[in-house]
């Protein structure tokens, strides 16, 4: 290639890798402005509109002293996770242990009650298969942990969530859900204002959920006001792919009006969140004003959300849950959360709580304690629209100008109107012949579909190059005329010329009705990788010898750790750090030069340069595809193959129709060169 051709080419592989880097940071989270702290609504629900009131406690961040004697007579006496006692529930989908100490959650396996595993742990190492149970949450002994469902309630929270609440037996009912109480202090003691917390946990059989019920009781004689919450899961398993930090919280939202927001993938990721915290706090040290370690999440999310209280605030991973949900049975209740952040182990975590209405705690009367219930539910399971659906046998509150679902949690991606149909062909598919065989149709109904548009476009190509034929000689003619003239009104009266011998042979400057076709493409290429990358179905998805299509293949069985690499080779390159020889990227790029090689060789030395260059863009592309799952590399080779045949065919049709002249007899390799090669 002469050095002109060299410099389109690297322009035109820096423009393909600009976009792919501009879809990223454009689908990136984004972090709302500094002053958004000014319009967010106020932590409690039900109080005038001021700046988030975060300055309430975490557990763990408040209190760092020894309790006193008073204290520890009230039952506010920390132990070790490995001193407390623990109760297990289990049904068909899960086994939740939760401790005495603070009466929370210590660990939540995928594991059912009789020891056998309901989801398998994937391993970093593409080329090692699963064989461990899947443990969506994890304990922890670093002191700023919070686990999950501790108590959000006031200054003693730090103490509260760590010392031993009264454990209750298991006990199960008719339908088959276990259920479960601690109190807090221990019978026969009162926290100082009077009152005791009971919490009750229920594991509703054959689902994911888990009701947590939170009742106050007021042994004193006066009454109360209370606004009680939980904290969510700190942190749930990276499955598939490495890194928490990288995983973004859910967030849905309604208000009074019945308007509904989803924060999802859209959302700060988790690692964002720490940046947040400290650029508030500056704020906060400026104004003299003391830091804080939570976030309001209306706060954080935007602030244009007036009005807009939390229905369900948790964590998510590419394909698991971990979430609060108000109750749906009072869909009217307003209900707050935060997000607490911090790192542990040179990771970042959160936790999201979720903030029940104020609660009224009436006087003990008649040698009976006041008492009042706030009532949440948690959802560990699958990023799934099925096993939502199953999880709630009620839906949210009915919504006149949009359907309302759980399943607003699990999105098919974007765009919608196109994942959304693509993930229902796929799933039912997938339900009568495997995944593997549903991705092979799914590719050649999608590219079925699009045959027309490549028609189109394969032949305005060969029309627009046609013309061009008869055009060039005159368009060189008009060069040769104006060569020696490079004044202004020269080069105007050559474009002018130039555009009238284009418009008497009904040529356009550039083949748009070539690039108009691949360009319409793209929302269906988005939306497929989108659907892949959504698809719970996939998950350790065998195929041939392709043990889990939501992997690279790694269908040679050898694997190094390459850590050291900068990260965004490492996110082209490797899984998890981890390199592997996957061979179906390989074999998309060699199928690409086969199909650019059986495009016929223009005689425009311009044209054939961009070919040349298009050429080099396909091995680029597979670098950037080389870590990419299976299943979508396999969409790919199908999708290549058909374009493979599919260019034959109408290669033939266009020749029959007089469009496209027939191939010369190859009587020699000089005589198969277009003129412009003949010196070469």
């Amino acid at each position: 290639m002469d050095r002109k051709s060299w410099i389109q080419m690297i322009v035109t592989i820096a423009v393909v890798l600009a976009v792919f880097f501009g879809l990223q940071t454009w689908l990136a989270p984004k972090r709302p402005p500094a002053d958004n702290a000014a319009k967010a609504p106020a932590n409690t629900p039900g109080e005038s509109r001021e700046p988030p009131k975060v300055s309430d406690p975490s557990p763990g961040s408040q209190r760092t002293s020894e309790p006193t004697a008073a204290e520890k007579e009230r039952g506010f006496d920390p132990l070790r996770r490995s001193q407390a006692a623990t109760r297990t529930l289990a049904n068909d989908k899960l086994t939740a242990v939760f401790s005495e100490r603070g009466g929370a959650l210590d660990s939540l396996k995928f594991v059912n009650a009789q020891g056998e595993a309901v989801f398998l742990k994937t391993p970093d190492d593409p080329t090692i298969h699963p064989t461990e149970g899947l443990e969506l949450i994890t304990p922890s002994d670093d002191p700023k942990w919070v686990a999950a469902f501790a108590l959000k309630l006031d200054d003693n929270d730090a103490l509260r969530n760590t010392s031993r609440w009264e454990a209750g037996a298991v006990t199960t009912d008719g339908q088959g859900n276990q259920s479960v109480s601690f109190r807090f202090p221990p019978a026969g003691k009162l926290e100082s204002d009077g009152t005791a917390i009971v919490k009750r946990f229920t594991l509703r059989q054959g689902t994911y959920r888990i009701d947590a019920e939170i009742e106050i009781e007021n042994h004193g004689e006066k009454s109360l006001e209370k606004v009680v919450g939980l904290w969510g899961p700190p942190g749930i398993t990276n499955d598939n792919i490495k890194n928490s930090g990288d995983y973004s919280r859910v967030a849905l939202y309604g208000s009074t009006e019945n308007k509904r927001w989803t924060k999802d993938k859209g959302g700060a990721s988790v690692h964002g969140y720490q940046k947040t915290l400290e650029d508030f706090n500056e704020d906060r040290a400026d104004e003299g004003k003391a830091a804080v370690d939570a976030v309001d999440s209306v706060w954080q999310d935007s602030s244009d959300k007036d009005g807009m209280f939390l229905v369900a605030h948790g964590l998510r991973t590419r394909y698991f849950l971990a979430f609060f949900a108000s109750d749906p049975d009072f869909p009217s209740t307003q209900h707050s959360g935060h997000i607490k952040p911090w790192r542990v182990g040179g990771e970042n975590v959160a936790a999201c709580s979720l903030m029940a209405p104020k609660l009224d705690v009436g006087k003990a009367a008649g040698g009976a304690p006041g008492k009042a219930k706030a009532r949440l539910m948690f959802y560990a399971g699958p990023r799934d629209k099925a096993a939502l659906e199953q999880a709630w046998d009620v839906a949210p509150a009915k919504d006149t100008e949009q359907p309302n679902h759980w399943t607003e949690l699990a999105p098919p991606g974007w765009p919608w109107i196109v994942t959304a149909p693509l993930a229902w062909l796929l799933k039912s598919m997938s339900g009568l012949m495997g995944p593997g065989l549903a991705v092979i149709v799914l590719t050649l109904i999608v590219r079925m579909l699009l045959s027309p548009l490549s028609f189109k476009g394969q032949k305005s190509m060969a029309i627009y190059t046609k013309k061009m034929k008869v055009v060039k000689p005159r368009l060189d003619a008009l060069k040769e005329k104006y060569a020696s003239r490079k004044d202004r009104d020269s080069q105007l009266a050559m474009l002018q010329e130039t555009r009238d011998i284009m418009r008497s042979e009904n040529v356009g400057f550039f083949p748009f009705g070539g690039c108009l076709p691949v360009l319409m493409q793209m929302p269906i290429f988005i939306g497929l990788y989108q659907t892949f990358a959504n698809s719970f179905f996939l998950r350790q998805a065998g195929f041939a010898w392709l043990h889990d299509l939501s992997l690279p293949d790694a269908t040679i069985p050898f694997s190094l750790a390459m850590h050291w690499l900068p990260g965004f080779l490492q996110g082209f390159l490797t899984h998890n750090g981890i390199f592997t020889i996957n061979l179906l990227p390989m074999a998309w790029i060699a199928l690409s030069v086969i199909q650019m090689k059986m495009q016929p060789k223009p005689d425009d030395p311009q044209q054939a340069a961009m070919q040349k260059q298009m050429g080099c863009v396909f091995p680029i592309m597979g670098l950037m595809f080389y870590s990419f799952a299976s299943g979508f590399a396999l969409y790919f080779i199908v999708s290549s193959l058909y374009s493979l045949a599919e260019t034959k065919i109408i290669k033939r049709y266009l020749i029959a129709k007089g469009i496209v002249d027939p191939p010369k007899p190859k009587s020699g390799a000089e005589d198969a060169k277009p003129a412009y090669h003949a010196s070469k």
